[in-house]
């Protein structure tokens, strides 16, 4: 289990023992679970640090990546461990967050629009809150718009849909 996984397990088994108890395999749960972590903070970091700056020294390049890497972890763990103790197991809060939450459908939808009125995109500003509400890169949005039809875009990007609900499923339970 790598680091991140044990950060989460410790802060379950105080927060969250009741949670913690209903899990099947909870060392396989948080070995996935820190994986997962894993790779979006590198993800998250790496888009946080953008490219090497020009005449910018070792030191300072060191900064950034420590500094964004940082915020990453911090932006991560926030979304997916620091939970509280809910009153339904976790597989029954995520099969009733399935029901309830917003379709991928209405993604594809507001392509679509977006689509058919280029002029009305939203300002990089609306994008951001939009990825942020999602889960979703911006890049992804937009990669969604250029996409004709939009729906061949979401099917080819299944695991980053995926991936979002489970954050945005997390998120929630907070």
């Amino acid at each position: 289990m790598n680091k991140y996984g044990q950060m989460a397990l410790s802060h379950w088994q105080a927060t969250a023992p009741n949670r913690l108890a209903d899990l099947s395999d909870p060392m396989v749960f948080f070995e996935a679970l820190g994986l997962e972590m894993q790779e979006q903070v590198t993800n998250l970091a790496s888009m946080l640090a953008g490219s090497d700056l020009r005449g910018e020294t070792f030191l300072q390049k060191v900064a950034r990546l420590t500094a964004a890497r940082k915020q990453a972890e911090e932006v991560v763990m926030s979304q997916l461990a620091w939970i509280t103790d809910p009153s339904l197991p976790l597989d029954q809060a995520r099969e009733e967050w399935e029901q309830t939450r917003s379709s991928d459908e209405n993604l594809i939808l507001w392509a679509d629009r977006m689509q058919d009125s280029p002029d009305s995109m939203p300002s990089s500003v609306e994008l951001e809150e939009m990825a942020k509400m999602w889960a979703l890169p911006v890049e992804f949005l937009l990669e969604l718009v250029a996409t004709e039809p939009p729906r061949e875009y979401m099917r080819a990007n299944q695991a980053t849909l995926s991936e979002a609900a489970t954050i945005r499923f997390f998120r929630e339970l907070r």
